[in-house]
């Protein structure tokens, strides 16, 4: 066998290997989520019958119990709300301060990054309490606004340090050109860095965007009835006479999941981008 024919066998099959074991990945991480899906899809009976059935005809009878006889509709509602409001009040505040971090050298800058740091390490139980009696003596206990200001307390210090390196790599020379030209710090910063900082801004808006939709601990304990979100929803039908409902878990798991993988999908460039380079090349 010659030199050339060999090149091309071991090109070959290393071509095989690499996507087999891309393609393994990818079911080790896509199964979960199928399975779930499956699930959700068959009757109580089929759930529960043993060994499991593989082939069925799908039933929407769970997605059906769970948009009208639940309260599934108002918790996804307050979910988008608390969810979109405390990323963008993160991002409004974090944005901000980080540029200030990466640009500006002051007297306690290195105290407030590490202290930023300490908060965002802390377990959420360290800080539940306190904020539940703060809420509470200001009147803001079982309201929308309590779960909002509570996430954006730990999704803050994450946008303000992956923002941080993101400014701190692009070249000021930029900032420079436009003072020349004329414009002021705040329209630099509006026309220039931000449209440069895009890729990074929107990987800390998923990032607290994920942290925030996925919360059960601060929801379960800052909700009522009526202002509960969907982690909480999920776990109440966990229990019961009946026994776990797992029909609706699933159905309102996919229905959750629905969201965040369309939003996703439709900035995945950027996330891409954001998560791979940091830098202007």
């Amino acid at each position: 066998m010659s030199g050339f024919a060999r090149g091309k066998r071991r090109k070959f099959i290393s071509y095989v290997l690499t996507y087999a074991g891309l393609v393994s990945l990818f079911l080790v991480f896509v199964f979960p989520l199928l399975w779930i899906v499956g699930i959700s899809l068959k009757t109580r009976e089929q759930i529960f019958t043993n060994p499991p059935v593989f082939f069925w005809i799908p039933t929407f009878e769970n997605y059906v119990h769970v948009l009208t006889q639940s309260d599934f509709l108002a918790s996804f509602g307050n979910s988008l709300v608390v969810t979109t409001a405390s990323v963008t009040l993160s991002l409004l505040i974090g944005i901000p301060a980080s540029y200030t971090f990466a640009r500006f050298h002051f007297r306690g800058r290195g105290v407030a990054m590490i202290t930023l740091l300490i908060m965002r390490m802390l377990p959420p139980v360290a800080i539940l309490l306190p904020l539940f009696v703060l809420f509470k003596a200001v009147g803001l206990s079982n309201t929308r606004i309590s779960v909002i200001i509570a996430y954006t307390t730990f999704s803050l210090p994450l946008i303000v340090w992956v923002m941080k390196d993101y400014f701190a790599n692009l070249p000021k020379e930029l900032e420079e050109a436009a003072y020349i030209d004329g414009a002021s710090r705040m329209l630099a910063f509006r026309r220039i860095v931000l449209p440069l900082a895009r890729p990074g801004i929107v990987t800390a808006a998923i990032l607290s965007l994920l942290l925030a939709w996925n919360d059960f601990i601060f929801a379960a304990i800052l909700t009522n009835n009526a202002t509960r979100t969907s982690p909480v929803l999920l776990a109440s039908y966990a229990g019961g006479e009946t026994g776990t409902n797992w029909g609706a878990i699933t159905a309102s798991g996919v229905l959750v999941v629905i969201p965040v993988i369309i939003f996703s999908l439709i900035v995945q460039k950027h996330l891409v981008q954001g998560l791979s380079s940091g830098t202007v090349k």
